[in-house]
């Protein structure tokens, strides 16, 4: 992966570079008492098909409850910040002003706080100084009218009903949007109304993709584009391999490894015939290969890295680093996320802190039966080989008293770690089962990802390891 960090790099700077010489500041502006003395952290994605978060600028509350930033985009920017309980987002446009109308703040409980999966509730912030030509009064108006009749559209197709008139619905909804000349929000109306053919199987795959992807601009970050496009094309190397045409796709991933191979396979597909749409199809179907058994995980990434370092397309380069780090931070032979968390007695231990040493990473809960058995074996795995190897047991508890009565009962010494002041850590690990093994080698690099459990022959696992790199 060096050498695709060093081309990230330069390719990174040519893009700051234009971005900072046609960006234009967003003034963001506000007064909410509730919030004072904190930090409002906005975030951007920095592409529709992995999702990834990524900071574009904050805001400090002063103690008075004003605040007032700049925030840089070059065009019509989905932006979201998480306070609390809640998820608020907008639209920024360059070169605009936006004074926001906070919600009151309600904090998560620490239930709330400690579920890794707990799900924001989203909403468009309140603007004060908008008109009803802003593109946050149309889209939020739209959505409002949209939604209710989509819902009920959709309820009525699942349940067989017929005549859904869709047209008469996109028509009466046009007759109130149609007058706003503004480029994002007349993307955003034409492929929410896609959306909704697509899902009443008004129009099957093939002929979305016809309609409004062949020849058309890929608009990055058109929430309501890219939206349909995920849906269109989600797994599409499955959906195709099983056309006559397709029957080449398992082999030219699975076995030729092969970029050009798998680009020239999907050049048969007409749909496809404009190579921008189809590389990022590409891209697509290589994140949602990484997430189904079907193919090689090895091989996507080979074909992966290819499309990296051919590709001309900066947004391309972006999603591809994207796709790489989201699916090889648990594989064996790469780095796992950091994290510090305190122990029993309130010190912070970081994963580092065992650089050099083997550890043998767990998560369990104190009341898991199946954790509590094999807390009685780790003890003997540790007092045998604690030279080489270090154990840390993430306990996911609510309490973290939990932890300091187990030990005081039971006498174990290895480190014991609570997950409240990281909970996402459960995410980090892909946590889905306690307990839950990794074992991690003394360059920090995953070497089991999972780990076998103590009574699942790790100790052999951990002798031919420990053999073959030469430590015993």
């Amino acid at each position: 992966m060096n050498k695709i960090t060093s081309k990230s790099a330069v390719v990174l700077l040519l893009m700051l570079w234009a971005f900072s010489a046609i960006a234009q500041p967003v003034s963001i502006t506000g007064l909410s008492k509730s919030y004072a003395g904190e930090e409002i952290v906005f975030y951007h994605y920095s592409d529709l098909i992995t999702m990834t978060e990524e900071e574009i600028g904050r805001c400090r509350v002063e103690s008075s409850g004003a605040f007032s930033c700049q925030i840089k985009v070059n065009e019509t920017t989905y932006l979201f910040s998480h306070l609390g309980i809640y998820r608020i987002y907008l639209f920024a446009e360059p070169g605009k002003t936006y004074n926001l109308a906070l919600p009151t703040k309600e904090s998560k409980s620490e239930s709330q706080r400690l579920n890794p999966y707990f799900r924001e509730t989203d909403m468009f912030v309140g603007i004060t100084n908008i008109d009803k030509n802003d593109i946050n009064y149309l889209t939020n108006s739209f959505d409002l009218s949209f939604n209710e009749k989509f819902d009920l559209i959709i309820n009525d197709t699942y349940k067989g009903k017929p005549n859904i008139n869709i047209d008469s619905l996109i028509n009466t909804l046009e007759s109130r949007y149609a007058q706003f000349k503004i480029p994002y929000f007349n993307i955003y109306r034409y492929y929410r109304y896609g959306l909704l053919k697509q899902l009443t199987y008004i129009q099957k795959a093939r002929s979305t993709s016809e309609h409004y992807f062949l020849n058309k601009p890929v608009m990055y970050n058109n929430t309501a584009f890219m939206e349909l496009f995920n849906l269109v094309y989600d797994k599409y190397f499955i959906f195709f391999s099983r056309t006559e045409k397709g029957d080449a796709v398992f082999k030219n991933i699975s076995q030729d490894k092969s970029y050009s191979a798998l680009n020239k396979t999907l050049s048969t597909d007409n749909v496809l015939s404009n190579d921008t749409l189809k590389e990022l199809v590409i891209l697509k179907g290589l994140h949602d290969g990484f997430f189904d058994d079907k193919f090689s995980r090895s091989a996507l990434l080979t074909i992966l890295d290819s499309l990296y370092f051919t590709t001309k397309i900066p947004e391309h380069l972006v999603i591809a680093e994207n796709i790489r780090t989201k699916v090889t931070h648990l594989l064996a032979g790469f780095v796992p996320a950091p994290f510090e968390l305190y122990d029993s007695k309130g010190k912070l231990i970081k994963l580092d802190d065992f650089k050099g040493k083997y550890v043998y990473l767990n998560f369990c809960t104190t009341s898991s039966y199946t954790c509590l058995q094999e807390f009685t074996i780790l003890q003997k795995l540790y007092e045998k080989h604690k030279q080489l190897l270090e154990i840390i047991t993430v306990c996911v508890d609510n309490d973290k008293e939990d932890i300091s009565n187990l030990l005081k009962n039971t006498g174990y010494d290895w480190t014991f770690l609570h997950y409240g002041n990281k909970p996402e850590i459960v995410k980090d690990f892909d946590i889905r089962a306690y307990p839950t093994y990794f074992l991690i080698g003394p360059d920090r690099k995953l070497l089991l990802s999972p780990a076998p459990s103590p009574r699942e022959d790790f100790e052999v696992r951990l002798f031919k390891i420990l053999r073959s790199r030469g430590d015993i």
